[in-house]
This record gives structure tokens, sequence and C-alpha cells, in this order.
């Protein structure tokens, strides 16, 4: 799988740009490694807080804490790696995987719990709640040649504006970030269409948080 160098000079090629980075840790002295390592972090856990990729997905049983709600029954505390909460699932329910991009859920495994997050904390009626969670994975071996390519128009976004600068910087950020979510979508759709049901993509400036 490329290397995180490999997928930022993938970034750079995206805009046009010549330059190609040798290191970002530390960066190499060039202003392109200079942005790469100051925005590589924030395009990946970007990438991943947006879909449902399987290499990014963990189940833990959560730990109860005071409960300060009076609409639900339990508070857990989220795991500390928690980047989204996906679903509060009851022991023992599982889960179908039908391609190696993104999870599609089964149409047996229903037996999930109503739940909301507020903060670090999960609320819902579920006495034994195990939540299934993206986490960050910042190991490139982990990932998926779909998620690969996603990002690299993911960081291409944000080296746009430094890189080319001025309204035509904007105007291809924001061809890079479109370029993104779709290919995103695409991982989506095609296990939609392998299980017969849907699976979102949602980009992470239109979910609510």
């Amino acid at each position: 799988m490329p290397s995180i160098v490999q997928i930022c000079n993938m970034a750079l090629s995206h805009i046009g740009s010549e330059a190609r980075v040798a290191s970002l840790s530390p960066p190499d002295g060039s202003a392109e490694a200079g942005y790469c390592a100051a925005f590589y972090d924030q395009a990946r856990t970007e990438m991943i807080e947006a879909g449902q990729w399987n290499f990014a997905l963990k189940r833990a049983t959560l730990a109860e804490v005071t409960n300060a709600s009076t609409t639900w029954a339990y508070a857990y505390a989220l795991p500390s790696d928690c980047l989204r909460a996906l679903r509060i699932m009851r022991p023992g329910v599982g889960l179908t995987v039908f391609t190696e991009d993104q999870v599609e859920y089964s149409p047996n495994d229903g037996d999930t719990a109503e739940f909301t997050i507020e903060g670090d904390v999960a609320y819902t009626n579920e006495p034994e709640a195990v939540l299934l969670y993206l986490r960050d994975v910042t190991d490139p071996n982990s990932f998926t040649p779909s998620f690969t390519g996603a990002l690299s128009y993911m960081l291409a976004a944000y080296l746009a504006g430094p890189i080319i600068k001025g309204s035509e910087g904007l105007r291809v950020a924001d061809g890079m970030r479109e370029r993104a979510t779709a290919m995103g979508g695409a991982a989506a759709a095609t296990n939609a269409n392998a299980a017969g049901g849907t699976n979102e993509f949602t980009p992470s400036q239109h979910r609510a948080r």
C-alpha cells in the first residue's frame, strides 16, 4: 500500500504541482512538505469520520457513568479513541461485511438500541450497551485502495489554497473536496448494491454534530 509520503505526492499531483516531498516526519524543508505535514492528519480523520470504512471499525462494551439525563435510562462513557459512534448494539449482535471498503449492516442484525451523544457520553435505554464506532487509523498499510484514493483528493483540497492561492486555489480546493466525497460515496454505493440495501457516506460538513 502507498506510504504517507506517496499519498502526499498523489495529492500534489492532483492539483498540478510538480513538487514532490521526500519526508514528512520531519518535513524535508520544502514548503510542500510543510503544508502536507500540517494538513495530512486533518484530511485523514475527516475521510474516516465521514464513512463506515471496515478498517476503522471497532466494537467495545461501554462503561456506565453517572446519568444526568431524565430522558434516557443509562449513560456510558465513549471510548477514548471514538471518532464517530455508529450503533449501540446488544451483546451478541453481528454484522455482515460485503466488501473490503465500507461496512453494510445485515438485515438480521436489527437488535440495536436508539441512542444520543452529548459530549463524551452516550445515552441510551440499553442496559448492556456495546458500541460500534469508527476510530482513527494512522497506519496507511491498513487503508483500502478506495480510501487511499479518496484521502489523496481530500488532502489535495487542503493543499490547493496555500499552493495555488487566490480564487483559483479556492476553486480547485472545492473541486478536490467534491472528488473526495464522490469517491467515498461510490465505495458506499458499491456496498449497498451488493447487499441490496443502503449505506450512506456523509461528508462531515453536512452531518449534524
